[in-house]
């Protein structure tokens, strides 16, 4: 798989209008301005996911969320406890959080308003329809998550699509990682609608 310098390109223009998107959207959930910084769009090889929060046995969130329509895959949503913890304390305005079952409700809203909100952005762009699952949360080892995440794409491809980038309010800086896993004929279909060429 290569990503050449006009394919990075749009995908960052793609990635910038997502985390506009999510930003705007998360903005609304708490009732604060929130700023991002330019997303950062790299290909990670499968074997190196564990790593890129940093130390494979440290314990993140990860939100997933399976897209499908006229092309289909999954989106995963991984935030380290550290940015978890922020990202509560926004949402129910408060250092005393609640009970872990609101935790968890909180966070998969949230990771359905974020996820949505990188769709919502390819739609625009592309005109193709798509729509999302329920979204799915685990808390665990980041070797663990995210190896099993992706079992079932890492038999076809090597690598997928990393986009990263901060979001911004008053007083915290939240860092959020968001893995785009199309199916290798979903990839090459929008590529064809991107830019009139394919991924290979």
């Amino acid at each position: 798989m290569e990503l050449d310098q006009t394919k990075k390109d749009i995908l960052k223009e793609v990635a910038n209008i997502g985390a506009g998107n999510a930003a705007t959207a998360f903005s609304g959930m708490i009732g604060q301005e929130i700023n991002m910084t330019v997303p950062k769009v790299e290909l990670v090889e499968i074997q190196d996911l564990p790593a890129i929060t940093g130390d494979e046995e440290e314990f993140i969130a990860c939100i997933m969320i399976n897209f499908s329509g006229e092309i289909s895959g999954k989106i995963l949503l991984v935030v380290d406890m550290e940015n978890v913890e922020k990202m509560l304390k926004l949402i129910f305005s408060t250092d005393d959080l609640p009970g872990k079952e609101m935790q968890h409700s909180a966070l998969n809203e949230l990771g359905n308003i974020l996820s949505g909100a990188y769709l919502k952005a390819i739609n625009d762009f592309t005109d193709l329809e798509l729509d999302q699952s329920v979204p799915a949360m685990a808390y665990d080892m980041a070797a663990a998550v995210l190896s099993s995440s992706v079992i079932d794409y890492s038999q076809t491809e090597d690598h997928i699509l990393l986009l990263e980038t901060e979001f911004i309010t008053e007083e915290e800086k939240l860092e959020l990682f968001y893995f785009f896993i199309p199916e290798r004929d979903s990839l090459d279909f929008l590529f064809q609608r991107l830019v009139g060429g394919s991924f290979a």
